[in-house]
């Protein structure tokens, strides 16, 4: 089975227009700014939000197609995990797996075995009689994605699954969840703010701003050829725009750069990644045939490396070892020069 998603919705000012494919047996993320539509694209697959024209299929059946057909969410075979899991507070964690075996006509009988089996698969089994309220945020996102999978659904959405955990939580809660999604046989979509989560569990990734896809592909699709500054953000590279010529790239904004794809005619991108940049306190004699100056605008760190975002033509971020931070003494507002070597910028046209 396989999710054909052609709509528009509007609500006030902002629309929200969509036309992708999500396969069975892929794991999607869906990724964009605040207020970019992920969360309603969401609630439109799950049938929580009507459209205004296009339509849905699932496989070989429409659930969407306005103004005429709308499939309730009940009845179109899909398991949700909400961003605060949504779990009745006043059942047990197996009464709240259970509900939705219950709710599609299932007897007492089955829908605890269902339950019994879904506590076992994801290592729960103790939790059964507990609350929602006496349960940690790492076994509420197991029980609800228990409740959700209970159902046997044909697709499964979540709507930021880990963001509600502290960060020694979510590594371990992200690989249970890798687990049990890569093993889920139809669709799954999931949002998320978190490009990390995409980079981990997803084997295809859709980017949404201002309610338009501006982006979809592959983790490395996207990091190698952003098409966007948002998507260069995401994926940690540096995106230059400018006109290629014979080799050379006439940086918009100011600037030169020379690359290797000497073919290259027009309107162009580049990606130069940020380790690829090398920092000099003095204009470097070597190898690199793109030398240029600028100054540091801000040093943050990331793990074991510094990020230095540097004011230049081009303007450029850099990675770089706290050692090299101390020897070259750097600080916002230092003068410096940055190279880089022409095979390090990938330019390809639009």
């Amino acid at each position: 089975m396989k999710i054909l998603a052609n709509f528009t919705l509007t609500k006030g000012n902002f629309t929200l227009d969509i036309d992708t494919t999500v396969s069975a047996g892929t794991v999607t993320a869906v990724l964009g700014p605040n207020g970019s539509g992920k969360s309603t694209l969401l609630r439109v697959l799950a049938g929580l939000q009507l459209i205004d024209s296009g339509e849905i299929v699932f496989g070989d059946r429409v659930v969407d197609a306005a103004p005429s057909i709308h499939v309730s969410p009940q009845d179109r075979c899909v398991g949700v995990v909400f961003q605060d899991y949504a779990l009745f507070p006043h059942l047990s964690v197996a009464e709240n797996i259970a509900f939705g075996p219950r709710s599609l006509g299932a007897s007492k009988k089955e829908a605890r075995n269902v339950a019994r089996a879904q506590l076992e698969s994801l290592g729960i089994t103790e939790l059964s009689a507990r609350r929602p309220s006496q349960i940690s945020g790492g076994q509420g996102q197991r029980v609800a994605l228990a409740r959700a999978l209970a159902t046997q659904p044909d697709v499964l959405l979540l709507d930021e699954p880990l963001a509600a955990l502290d960060a020694q939580t979510r590594e371990s809660v992200r690989t249970e969840l890798e687990r049990h999604i890569k093993a889920f046989t139809g669709c799954v979509v999931f949002v998320t703010h978190d490009p990390l989560d995409a980079m981990l569990l997803a084997d295809r990734v859709i980017i949404l701003e201002n309610g338009s896809i501006t982006q979809e592909g592959t983790p490395s699709e996207l990091a190698a050829r952003p098409a966007t500054d948002y998507v260069a953000t995401l994926m940690g590279v540096n995106l230059i725009r400018g006109y290629a010529h014979d080799g050379l790239l006439q940086v918009d904004g100011g600037g030169v750069l020379q690359i290797s794809q000497r073919s290259l005619e027009g309107q162009v991108l580049a990606v130069l990644r940020p380790e690829a940049i090398t920092l000099h306190l003095t204009q470097p004699q070597g190898s690199a045939r793109n030398v240029w100056r600028g100054t540091i605008r801000a040093l943050t760190p990331m793990h074991d490396r510094i990020r230095v975002s540097i004011d230049a033509s081009p303007p450029v971020v850099a990675t770089v070892t706290h050692a090299s931070v101390a020897e070259l003494k750097l600080s916002v507002g230092t003068s410096i020069w940055v190279s880089a070597k022409t095979l390090t910028i990938e330019a390809f046209t639009k």
